[in-house]
């Protein structure tokens, strides 16, 4: 039996309680033990089959190294290590950051000239509206199109900083008296705090440098003239002076030059993600896109190529990517439209500076006084 002993006579006798806990115990350690190693087999076969899947198999590579391309575009780049062998992350990185710039042809642009009409928000009929909006759901992504019909209601507004912090979009039209807007320049985050205060590249605000170039070569500069024309390209600030810009930044990638897609092969390397660019049309129309991500607002995010892709659909001339992850951000008449991927409990992210729109050309000379 199996809950009994043998007596001194040798016959089968009871065990105590206290001996069945005893037994009852060791049954149960035995149990755990084989469950828990069990579990660990399980483990590692899973482990083993994934990483075998993910380094042995085209459709693992492919998955995993798009995700390593999302990882790296983002100031979090060291753990698309994890993701990679030595070799694959050099080959991305170059990817990233080794597209040298080309320079966009400012006559491709015939911006009309300036005509008495509404203020933005004015109420007043129009056949074109100063400012249309336009809601893109697609291919896993979703996000808005602001087409900006006067190029000289744009400027770039840089934040008002404190000790190391930006300003948010919302704080900074207020601020200005504009009425629209969207994240531009990327800015430095050596202690991953997010801040926003001082932004990466140039700044060039009316005519002034504000913060110096980056001097690699797929970082283009991108700005406006005083009459509203896109400029995009490699450019020093003396040459900005000299063409009449107003305000330039810098970022990357280049996503349309003189009316051509950049990205031919692939997705463009960068993952899928919250994307922020601006554009603009033969005339004159700048195009601001904004694409939600990391599955904020039931959105995955999109690559570079799909962004240049809505641009081309939007008959953009030339466009850049703008500053994406977390900083992407659209704001219109007051209020926050898209849905930003930020942990910051006002939901939206310190920014360095942006591209704002204003309700009248009188009004965008002014702002940068």
């Amino acid at each position: 039996m199996a809950n009994s002993r043998k007596n001194s006579q040798g016959k089968n006798a009871p065990l105590s309680r206290r001996d069945r806990r005893k037994q009852n115990s060791r049954r149960l350690r035995r149990r755990v033990a084989t469950r828990i190693f069990s579990i660990l087999i399980g483990i590692v076969v899973l482990v083993g089959g994934v990483v075998g899947v993910a380094f042995g198999t085209p459709f693992g590579t492919h998955w995993r190294l798009f995700a390593a391309e999302t990882i790296i575009a983002t100031r979090h780049d060291h753990l698309a290590r994890y993701l990679t062998t030595a070799k694959e992350y050099d080959t991305l990185l170059r990817n990233l950051n080794g597209i040298k710039v080309q320079q966009a042809a400012m006559e491709n642009i015939h911006v009309p000239p300036a005509q008495a009409s509404q203020s933005i928000g004015d109420g007043n009929d129009a056949s074109q509206p100063p400012i249309e909006l336009h809601h893109l759901s697609e291919n896993g992504y979703n996000g808005y199109v602001m087409l900006v019909h006067d190029p000289r209601l744009v400027r770039l507004v840089p934040a008002h900083v404190e000790g190391a912090m930006g300003e948010y979009i919302t704080d900074m039209a207020k601020r200005v008296s504009a009425v629209a807007g969207i994240n531009a320049s990327g800015f430095e985050d050596p202690n991953g705090n997010g801040w926003g205060g001082i932004p990466v590249g140039l700044e060039y605000v009316n005519g002034q440098t504000m913060q110096a170039s980056k001097e690699t070569a797929s970082w283009a500069t991108v700005g406006f003239t005083s009459d509203g024309v896109l400029v995009m390209g490699d450019y020093s600030t003396s040459e900005l002076n000299q063409l009449g810009v107003r305000d330039a930044m810098q970022f990357h990638p280049e996503l349309v030059v003189n009316g051509k897609p950049t990205i031919t092969e692939g997705d463009g390397g960068w993952g899928a993600d919250p994307r922020t660019a601006i554009g603009q049309a033969k005339d004159g129309t700048v195009i601001f896109v904004v694409i939600n991500g990391r599955l904020h607002g039931g959105s995955i995010g999109a690559t570079q190529r799909q962004v240049m892709d809505i641009m081309l659909r939007y008959h953009a001339v030339n466009a850049c990517a703008m500053d994406g992850g977390s900083s992407s951000v659209m704001y219109d008449n007051g209020k926050i439209i898209n849905s930003p991927s930020t942990i910051d409990p006002n939901g939206q992210r310190h920014l360095p500076d942006a591209w704002m729109v204003f309700p009248t050309e009188q009004a965008a000379k002014a702002a940068g006084e």
